[in-house]
């Protein structure tokens, strides 16, 4: 009855083998969980992310004056609102457009180019003046916008879709 006595380099040998063939297993989970933090992080930021202004439109729905009084909208937009409300619409492209007015329709029609930088719009008319915008936000949702127009204050809010 002979019992051989493992060496010390024959048990070195053995757990080498045991630790290669472990390695694979490590870093195929390594790389899933990887994937999964990647995946994960993505979502939670796509659900916090703010709206973005790219292919909305809003329309004037009241307004205050320098005092912060309430004003009629038609103070002004003149007669023409009640046929033409206040328009305002940004583009994907960074451009937008925005019908105000206080005097003939054609003379309302202002457009140019934006950034938004959190909640205020920077605008370039193409005339070349300058203005911002400031965004209401619920959340990460758009609620409405104040545009600054002379001495009066413009709130704007989301055009609904046509019913059909």
């Amino acid at each position: 009855m002979s019992k051989k006595k493992k060496t010390a380099k024959a048990v070195k040998k053995g757990n080498t083998k045991k630790r290669a063939s472990k390695k694979p297993v490590i870093i195929t989970i390594v790389v899933i969980a990887l994937i999964a933090a990647a995946v994960t992080a993505a979502v939670i930021f796509s659900v916090n992310a703010p709206e973005s202004l790219a292919k909305t439109s809003w329309i004037s729905v009241s307004a205050t004056n320098s005092a912060d009084e309430a004003v009629d909208l038609k103070t002004i937009y003149n007669n023409y609102y009640s046929n033409y409300q206040g328009t305002l619409e940004f583009c994907d492209d960074g451009k937008f457009e925005l019908w105000l007015t206080t005097g003939e329709p054609a003379d309302g029609s202002h457009s140019g180019t934006y950034e938004v930088d959190g909640d205020t719009v920077r605008v370039k008319y193409e005339g070349g003046d300058s203005s911002e915008f400031r965004l209401e936000r619920d959340g990460t949702k758009i609620k409405s916008i104040l545009v600054n127009y002379g001495e009066y204050k413009v709130n704007f809010e989301r055009q609904k879709a046509a019913e059909k």
